[in-house]
């Protein structure tokens, strides 16, 4: 049975660092699915942000950016993007971006096909490190975005 992600602010001030990113994690994919009626717009645009982070992360890791833009197309990668940059994660934003242009530009042929435009950037991405910590440090200074009433 599925059940509805509920935390309050209290309950995010006293979460582990861990707990707090899978609190945060499952709260902004219930968002993002609708369910329970709800909708990503009842909350800050950070919660989007931080699953389409979470999300192109995952793509990258897995598949590279060439799986991420596949599977999530522009607007996720511009909202991740948007993710960095709010968190001050600037290396993720600099690949991030370029990979955007990479998407933006490439050649139809690419539909169905893996660019190799991307191999570089993505060997860019697997060296960075500290997401996750920039992460758990903005919303331990903004938890107020991560609330959803």
């Amino acid at each position: 049975m599925i059940q509805k992600v509920k935390y309050t602010l209290t309950d995010l001030q006293n979460s582990t660092d861990e707990k707090l990113v899978s609190l945060i994690y499952a709260k902004s994919a219930e968002l993002e699915l609708g369910a329970f009626g709800e909708s990503p717009e009842i909350a800050d645009p950070a919660m989007a942000e931080f699953l389409a982070m979470w999300i192109l992360k995952g793509d990258v890791q897995n598949g590279g950016y060439d799986q991420f833009f596949h599977n999530n197309g522009l607007e996720y990668g511009l909202t991740a993007l948007a993710g960095f940059k709010r968190i001050r994660a600037n290396d993720f934003a600099n690949v991030t971006e370029k990979a955007i242009e990479v998407f933006k530009n490439q050649d139809s042929e690419f539909k169905n096909k893996r660019n190799p435009d991307f191999d570089n950037l993505d060997d860019e991405f697997y060296d960075l490190e500290g997401l996750e910590t920039l992460q758990v440090q903005y919303i331990r200074k903004n938890y107020e975005k991560f609330v959803v009433e």
